[in-house]
């Protein structure tokens, strides 16, 4: 018979097609000496329907949703899926079959799945289509690799998500954005592809319990956890400032990914208890594990892979909770049972009672962690304290600059008698814009002030080490890729024999936001923005002008706490001039 060659389906509740109907579609050829029946898609397959759903998200995505995401990559995506499956089909269980669980998998891969660099409207981007494949390609594997008793472990797409973030890390991937457009027409129209379509699917495949399970415990743990810790905070580069307590909750509960996860990822059949109550619970103890995973977190990109990483835990051990869960789903069991049935009960609530308990323990410690820095462009994460001091004042520095080149007291050991003597063109008043303000309310004048004051000192101590040809001077004023943007262009003149003097006029002076580089999942960066001008003039051996140039001069810097040689001040980091303003 066909069902012989067939290998085992993810989907427990397609319903059977009458003999006659069966009959007339076993199709098949013959290859090689071997017979191969063919099966073919039919409408009657839940696949199809899940499929149908996220190609709608896809299309609305690609068209007024603004995905970060090229038709190439999910193109990749499914072929890659597709052609797994039909391998293994055709060469292990001798069958031509339509791959549909293949392409859902490359599906639900290609909707979750972002990397940096990848911007909407760029339709055929291949930006890296290696990263996309290769989650396919093992999560396909790990359906077929990782069993147990006839059946995949692990939700297939699920897994190789979570592995991706978290051996990647926000370099290379990150998941779609919790929340996707403003409130408005078409955000509505994708609340009822996910929230309708989801109810629908769940209900032909007796899901519905599992889904709304997993919403009420996740909606539920939620509220518990921020009541306890209302200070719990969460950043994204899509808001403006950190959402904590009511607003975070009310953003994790609304969430349109978190939606797609609650009625299209956690309920697959395959991968779920057989019975009503196992999957109910399945689905509560995924909505609870979701709310502890998270509380650590305080990065976006953090917080959705723990609320994946949720189900992963959970279908670990599935055939536990079955197995515990037994006597609930047999009718009419003799008495006998009923003590293992109070041991079942009071074991799988005392697990919830744990868990829920443990949230705000998680979620505490995480609100008085350092608070992550977005990444930088070389992979580093520095991190910075959640406050920020007032730094030395203006004239703290010139005493002690002055000091340290005064002669050295009596009986002290020998030390360098001259030091720079830096002398700064006027700083006009720093302008603080209200997005500013309302990404950070601590900011006040005086610290951006201060900012201006350091970045300025920071571009006139680049200026003397790159007339100097001195790179070592130049770590006094910048570090990372701050440094290595001026130590390149100390470099280039060295090797081109020439000395170059700059200096600066500014006419204003503001801070600005900024989305992080690649509009990743990070938080927002503020930087001091310059206008006015710049002159570079060319020195001979003997320091006489040969030429002299003046260009407009706009650009903005971040900063970072650094040593700044004896100066002890902020140090140029990042040059944020080329990024998206907020």
């Amino acid at each position: 018979m066909l069902t012989a060659h067939l290998p085992s389906s993810w989907w427990l509740s397609v319903p059977a097609k009458p003999a006659r109907r069966r009959a007339s579609m076993r199709r098949g050829v013959r290859l090689l000496g071997h017979d191969y029946p063919v099966l073919l898609p039919s409408l009657r397959d839940p696949r199809l329907h899940v499929a149908v759903a996220l190609l709608t998200l896809q299309v609305l995505g690609q068209t007024v949703l603004g995905f970060r995401l090229s038709v190439a990559q999910i193109l990749a995506c499914l072929a890659a899926g597709a052609l797994i499956e039909f391998a293994v089909g055709f060469f292990k269980d001798r069958v031509i079959m339509w791959p549909a669980s293949g392409l859902l998998t490359g599906n639900s891969t290609a909707i979750i799945l972002r990397v940096p660099g990848t911007f909407h409207g760029q339709w055929w981007s291949t930006h890296g289509i290696w990263i996309f494949i290769g989650v396919v390609a093992v999560s396909m594997a790990s359906k077929y690799l990782i069993r147990w008793r006839g059946r995949h472990i692990f939700n297939p797409s699920n897994l190789g998500l979570v592995l991706a973030f978290i051996t990647l890390g926000p370099q290379y991937t990150e998941p779609q954005d919790l929340w996707w457009i403003p409130l408005g027409p078409w955000i509505y129209v994708t609340y009822a592809v996910l929230i309708v379509g989801g109810l629908l699917i769940g209900f032909e495949l007796k899901l519905l319990g599992l889904e709304l399970g997993y919403m009420a415990a996740f909606a539920a743990s939620a509220a518990v956890a921020l009541t306890a810790v209302p200070d719990h905070c969460m950043v994204a580069s899509w808001h403006a400032t950190a959402m904590c307590g009511r607003e975070l909750w009310q953003i994790l509960v609304t969430s349109p990914e978190v939606l797609l996860f609650a009625f299209f990822m956690v309920p697959d059949p395959r991968t779920v208890p057989d019975g009503q109550v196992g999957r109910l619970v399945f689905g509560v103890l995924v909505g609870v594990l979701s709310v502890l995973l998270l509380g650590p977190t305080t990065l976006e990109f953090w917080t959705k892979t723990a609320i994946l990483a949720s189900l992963l835990y959970v279908c670990a051990g599935r055939f536990a909770l079955a197995r515990l869960l037994a006597p609930l789903e047999k009718a009419g069991r003799p008495r006998a049972g009923v003590p293992r049935l109070a041991w079942a009960a009071a074991g799988v609530v005392g697990i919830i009672v744990l868990l829920m308990a443990a949230v705000p323990v998680s979620a505490q410690l995480s609100t008085h962690a350092p608070a992550p820095a977005p990444e930088l462009p070389d992979g580093r994460t520095p991190q910075l304290a959640l406050t920020v001091g007032a730094g030395p004042a203006v004239a703290t520095w010139l005493f002690s600059n002055a000091g340290s080149a005064l002669p050295p007291p009596t009986n002290s050991i020998p030390v360098s008698a001259s030091t720079h003597v830096w002398v700064l063109p006027p700083i006009p008043s720093v302008t603080i814009p209200s997005n500013v303000m309302a990404f950070d309310s601590s900011m006040t004048q005086e610290q951006a002030d201060r900012w201006a004051h350091d970045v300025v000192l920071d571009l006139m101590i680049e200026s003397e080490a790159r007339r100097a040809h001195d790179l070592k001077l130049a770590e006094d004023g910048a570090s990372g890729d701050g440094l290595t943007e001026f130590s390149d262009v100390i470099g280039q003149d060295i090797s081109a024999g020439r000395q170059i003097q700059k200096t600066y006029s500014f006419d204003s002076v503001q801070l600005t936001l900024f989305l992080p580089k690649f509009s990743t999942q990070a938080p927002r960066l503020i930087g001091v923005t310059l206008h006015g001008t710049t002159t570079l003039i060319t020195l001979d051996a003997s320091g006489n002008a040969l030429t002299q140039q003046t260009l407009p001069y706009a650009k903005s810097w971040g900063l970072s706490s650094g040593n700044g040689g004896t100066l002890n001040h902020d140090v140029i980091i990042n040059n944020f001039t080329d990024l998206t303003p907020a």
